[in-house]
């Protein structure tokens, strides 16, 4: 009874040990990641270095521990040196930042992944930093088993004990530094927790060693040698094929369950319970040699044959994890269900595998530590390989089907050579595994298909047919053609929507605004960084003044899409001589360059997974300010619907700690981009002259006057110093947008609360620059709510100036309370024909209607205001040629005018109507100049019929799907749907139907018709 006691105690300690060592794992590979970057090829390296470890660490401890008489001592001490290793871990970190910048540094250029001899470095700096404190955990269980096992009978059932309590441990590692310790506490803190548990570890082993010397091991006997030894390379070859699968699971469960921390903590400790489980039911089968050797060759076939069912049954997790309420922000319980189900089977057989092996090969209790020992490293060993074929080879070249029929293959031959091995030899066994092995020649595994095209973002796949899927080292890359342009997604998460060449609604000026603000706020500068290709949009609209572009770009398969969209676009960003397009992680990249730039655009998307939430923190700014000139602007992105509004302060305040000046720019509601540098910046002072250098390069996306860039500009630096204040910084240690931002679902912060809050420090009320208040105010309502330009014109101390903007900021939201402000304003002044035009148009239904009451008001204003108000009456009766003939005032209306808008309209209006194809395509142009400054559902619409009566199907049909996902009242409704329904058949697919399931939903409320 006091033995088994003993033994539980230590299976304590050994299950505290587990749960320690993957806290060390799991921030491990984080902070390396700091250093080497997040490219598979770094990732990998890391991992591979730690596996190196324990198998060194086993492969010692086989040679040793036969001649060690207090093994159980020995073994804290073992923990005790884990712990004071792990402590010196950052200071081997650091030293390792030196080394590389010393032996790789100095680069003229960011450097491509596979140009700097990166694999032998990563690999070889990784193991010297890890290697004590891994070689320590791989000598644990075989002094452990040494000092456990004292009969033959015990050799399977207490070595495979001491394994699944040891991996049962490292589940609740995993999941404590997932779902805990890193989003609470910090890298720093899990390490520290770690350190803790080994020294109580330590304090534990130590008290339960024997205190008398125990006696020397019992010799084995004569004639006993192991008939086993061929279990060891099956057992290397079966470490690789498992780690083959846990990859293959790990890719495509990320894709339904999101690439979070969370998530990967859930699919690891799912794997995890699954050996721990099958390691301890084994044990208890690992009776003698013969039944170990029927399991172990059992386990390859259940392993193949569940892992193979699995595969086969993928694609109905889309459709059960929205029933569950898996996903990126789902339950952990759901998200843990979904992983179960997948992983715990086939987990339950390579589990077994251990303790069958060490039974296999220690023939005597006195070859139970070696055996052990052996075993764990062959197995490791083998996981290091199949790590390293699965991610740089096998997937890549056989992507997910062929690469799970390949590993099924091994398995059941694993199993057919330890059957014909075995003695004596298992017949059965091998007839089953050779009608597998058939089976697998005649019949491939279906790509999953549908769980490819998941998207977490939407409810339903996405559609259109697959012009490009390349599976990388990284992420799945997928391009689907759509009737509108093609969707570019990375493991199930949307990069980019790419639009057909040619006149069209720019539906992310946000992604072309990065490329254009710093040089709207330097002009003269001529050198850019961009991190990140994503859907090339910003690359594409990087303005000609900028002399040579390098674009970092993580995944060499975003790359090869946008080789193969250039044959079917006819155009693409990489044939912009200017480019020169690296693969790489931009952290590892910028730490082995002396490069420095005139600017840095930053676009990573989705902040919470491993290759872009490092690109968010402290660390990072500090190291992009290192690469800037002098004057240099950095520019970073990123979308509300990934910020509380908690994370939005603290990242602003995190750029705050590394650059003096820090302004935040609003090109749509739902974004945010920030831009930073050692000057000051202000746009309202700036953008002239680059507007004046090269008109076209803005105009093309909305940009024409300082008043279109100034209603993008939300803070600057004094506003976002108060904005920030007792803000969190981000850091590598504690990286809130890593942890926080994928489960943030209905908590993410509004458009309507961000603008809200930062209105008290809108730099427009108080520039002094000279702008046009009525077009700025008129620009910001066409894509904002009114709040931010009523905030603007109250700040106006003329009074007639005052009210007549005010009555612009509310004309669209509140028409019957602009009018009240406009009436005001020509009370104190008569003459004002901006106001004039503007109480008029509030009243356009009644001037239609000839109401006497304004027609003397009407007759009071001066060109093309008063075309445009004589084109109203005209189009209310539909009087073509009237309208046609005000052609020459319309056409003369000056951008900054206030009837300009409404004269482009009737412009393209008569055009529409006029049966000319000639005169069609000019509507088309006009349309999309309007549509550049505008979202509204009046200009869609506008725009759509223009493309519809140009014979442009796929461009109304683009406008159309805007249309839909916006709230309609029953007219516009009715309208969209007539345009639908004129669409040729050739263009009728997946977007059209969804299109027209929108348009039959009952709006949510009804809308008031605004003044057009």
């Amino acid at each position: 009874m006091k033995i088994e006691l003993r033994f539980s105690l230590l299976l304590l300690c050994f299950f505290l040990s587990g749960f320690a060592a993957l806290l060390y794992e799991t921030a491990w590979a984080r902070e390396f990641a700091f250093i080497f970057g997040t490219s598979e090829l770094a990732v990998v390296s890391v991992l591979a270095a730690y596996m190196a470890g324990l198998a060194f660490g086993a492969a010692v401890a086989a040679r040793w521990v036969g001649r060690i008489r207090r093994p159980l001592l020995v073994y804290a001490v073992l923990e005790l040196g884990i712990a004071a290793s792990a402590l010196a871990v950052p200071w081997a970190i650091r030293a390792a930042i030196w080394l590389q910048t010393v032996a790789m540094g100095g680069h003229s250029a960011p450097p491509d992944e596979a140009s700097v001899g990166g694999a032998f470095f990563y690999v070889a700096c990784s193991f010297a930093i890890l290697l004590v404190p891994t070689s320590l955990m791989g000598a644990t269980l075989p002094l452990l088993a040494s000092h456990a096992v004292r009969r033959e009978d015990e050799i399977g059932r207490r070595t495979g004990t001491l394994y699944a309590v040891n991996t049962a441990g490292a589940v609740l590692g995993t999941a404590a530094a997932g779902f805990v310790l890193l989003p609470m506490f910090g890298l720093r803190m899990t390490v520290y927790t770690g350190v803790a548990t080994n020294a109580l570890v330590f304090l534990a082993a130590a008290a339960l060693a024997p205190r008398r010397q125990a006696a020397a091991a019992v010799p084995s006997p004569v004639g006993v040698a192991p008939r086993f030894h061929w279990i060891l390379p099956l057992t290397a070859l079966s470490g690789a094929v498992s780690f083959s699968y846990e990859v293959i699971w790990m890719r495509l469960l990320g894709i339904v369950l999101g690439g979070t921390i969370q998530a990967f903590s859930t699919m690891l400790a799912s794997f995890l319970l699954g050996i721990a489980l099958g390691s301890a039911i084994a044990a208890r089968l690992a009776s003698d040699t013969a039944r170990a050797a029927r399991g172990f060759a059992i386990a390859q076939i259940g392993t193949a044959t569940l892992s193979l069912v699995a595969f086969s049954l993928v694609n109905q997790l889309p459709e059960l994890a929205q029933k569950v309420g898996a996903g990126r922000a789902g339950s952990a319980a759901a998200n843990a269900l979904i992983a179960a189900l997948v992983l715990l089977p086939a987990a339950l057989c390579i589990g077994a595998v251990f303790p069958f092996a060490v039974r296999l090969l220690a023939r005597h209790e006195s070859h139970a530590a070696s055996a052990a020992a052996r075993v764990y490293a062959w197995n490791t060993l083998g996981a290091i390989s199949g790590a390293l074929a699965s991610g740089f080879l096998l997937l890549p070249a056989l992507q997910f089907a062929g690469s799970m029929r390949l590993a099924g293959f091994v398995n059941l031959a694993l199993a057919a050579t330890a059957a014909v091995l075995a003695r004596p030899r298992m017949r059965g066994v091998i007839a089953v595994a050779l009608c597998g092995l058939a089976v697998l020649l005649v019949q491939r595994p279906e790509t999953p298909w549908r769980v490819l095209r998941h998207s977490q973002t939407r409810t339903s796949a996405v559609s259109g047919e697959i012009a490009y899927y390349g599976v990388g080292r990284s992420s799945t890359v997928i391009l689907f053609q759509q009737p509108t342009g093609w969707r570019l997604t990375t493991n199930g998460q949307p990069e980019s929507r790419i639009d057909r060449a040619g006149p069209a609604k720019d539906q992310y000026p946000t992604a072309r605004w990065l490329a254009m603000l710093p040089v709207l706020l330097r002009p003269e500068i001529r050198s850019m960084l961009m991190i990140g290709l994503g859907g090339g949009l910003s690359l594409e609209a990087v303005p000609s003044s900028i002399a040579s572009i390098d674009v970092i770009e993580l995944e060499r398969e975003v790359v090869r899409a946008h080789e193969v969209l250039e044959t079917l676009r006819g155009s693409s960003p990489l044939s912009d001589p200017r480019a020169r397009v690296v693969v790489n992680d931009a952290r590892g990249a910028l730490a082995l360059t002396n490069a420095r730039f005139d600017t840095i655009v930053s676009q990573p998307s989705h902040p919470w997974t491993a290759g872009a939430s490092h690109l968010y923190t402290r660390e990072f700014f500090e190291l992009a300010s290192k690469h800037l000139e002098p004057g240099g602007v950095f520019v970073q992105w990123i979308g509300l619907a990934f910020v509380d509004e908690g994370l939005l302060r603290s990242l602003v305040a995190t750029l705050l700690e590394v650059f003096p000046h820090v302004g935040l720019y609003r090109p749509v509601p739902g974004a945010v981009l920030f831009a930073a540098s050692d000057t000051a910046l202000d746009p309202t002072k700036t953008a002239a002259r680059a507007l004046a250098t090269a008109p076209a390069d803005f105009a093309r996306f909305g940009l024409r006057t300082v008043e279109d860039v100034a209603a993008g500009w939300a803070l600057e630096t004094s506003g976002a110093s108060r904005f920030s204040r007792g803000a969190a910084i981000n850091t590598d240690d504690r990286n809130g947008l890593a942890t926080r931002s994928a489960k943030l679902k209905g908590r993410a912060i509004r458009a309507r609360v961000a603008t809200q809050l930062m209105l008290d420090d809108d730099p427009l009320g108080v520039t002094e620059a000279e702008l046009d208040h009525v077009y700025l105010v008129r620009r910001l309502a066409a894509n904002f709510p009114h709040a931010r330009g009523v905030h603007l014109a109250e700040t106006i101390s003329d009074p007639v100036a005052r009210m007549t903007t005010l009555g612009w900021a509310m004309s669209r939201q509140n028409p019957r309370r602009a009018g009240v402000h406009f009436r005001s304003a020509l009370e104190r002044d008569p003459t004002d024909q901006s106001a004039r035009f503007g109480f008029l148009r509030t009243r356009r239904v009644a001037l239609e209607a000839n109401d006497p009451s304004l027609t003397e008001s009407a007759g009071l204003l001066e060109g093309s205001a008063g075309a445009v108000v004589a084109g109203w009456r005209h189009l209310a009766r539909r009087d073509w040629t009237a309208l046609r003939a005000l052609e020459p005032e319309l056409a003369g209306a000056q951008l900054l005018e206030p009837a300009q808008p409404d004269a482009e309209r009737l412009r393209v209006l008569w055009r529409v109507e006029s049966g000319d194809p000639e005169l069609r395509t000019e509507a088309v142009e006009i349309a999309h100049q309007i549509l550049l400054a505008s979202s509204q559902v009046e200009d869609l619409m506008l725009g759509a019929r223009a493309y519809s009566a140009a014979g442009q199907s796929r461009e109304t049909l683009r406008l159309l799907d805007l249309v839909s996902q916006k709230s309609l009242d029953r007219e516009a409704r009715r309208a969209a749907y007539e345009l639908l329904e004129r669409l040729p058949p050739e263009v009728d697919g997946p977007i059209r139907d969804i299109v027209r399931r929108r348009l039959g939903r009952r709006a949510a409320k009804p809308k008031r018709r605004a003044a057009q």
